[in-house]
C-alpha cells in the first residue's frame, strides 16, 4: 500500500494526463484508445486522478493492513508488563527489599528511633555518588 502512494500523480502529472486524456473528450471509443496507449502505471495514474482522496484512502487501507500486526505486538507487550507486575506482587524477596528501604529510609528520616527528622539536602547525595565512585577506583 505505500508503494502504491509513490505512484499517485503529481501536480504536473496530474495536469499532463489532463490534457492529453481531454484529446478524447468527444467519444467513449477515443479515450479508451488514448488510455490503451498510456503505460501501465501512466494508467494507474489517471484510473486514481478519478478517485476522490485517493491519498487519504491508500493511508486507511495502509493502516488497516498493518493494525492486526501492532496490535498483535501491543498486546503481547501488554501481557508481559502484566505478568511482570504479577511477579513482583507475589515476590517474598521484593517485598522485604522494600521493608528494608523502608526502614532506612525512615531511619535517615527520623534520625534513629523516634527522634525528630533531620532529612538530608540534595549537596549530601552528591557527595554520596563521589563517594562511591572513589570506592570503585
Amino acid at each position: 500500500m505505500k508503494n502504491l502512494k509513490d505512484y499517485l500523480a503529481s501536480a504536473e502529472e496530474r495536469v499532463a494526463l489532463d490534457a492529453y486524456m481531454s484529446k478524447g473528450a468527444q467519444s467513449e471509443e477515443k479515450k479508451e484508445e488514448l488510455f490503451n496507449d498510456l503505460s501501465e502505471t501512466e494508467k494507474y495514474m489517471v484510473t486514481l486522478m478519478n478517485v476522490s482522496d485517493a491519498e487519504a484512502k491508500l493511508h486507511t487501507m495502509e493502516f488497516r493492513n498493518s493494525f492486526k500486526n501492532r496490535f498483535a505486538d501491543m498486546t503481547s507487550a501488554v501481557r508481559t508488563l502484566n505478568y511482570a507486575c504479577d511477579e513482583l506482587r507475589s515476590s517474598e524477596r521484593f517485598r522485604k527489599l522494600m521493608a528494608m528501604i523502608l526502614t532506612v529510609v525512615n531511619h535517615i528520616n527520623t534520625g534513629g528511633e523516634g527522634n525528630l527528622a533531620m532529612g538530608f539536602t540534595l549537596d549530601a547525595l552528591l557527595k554520596l555518588n563521589e563517594v562511591s565512585a572513589q570506592l570503585y577506583l
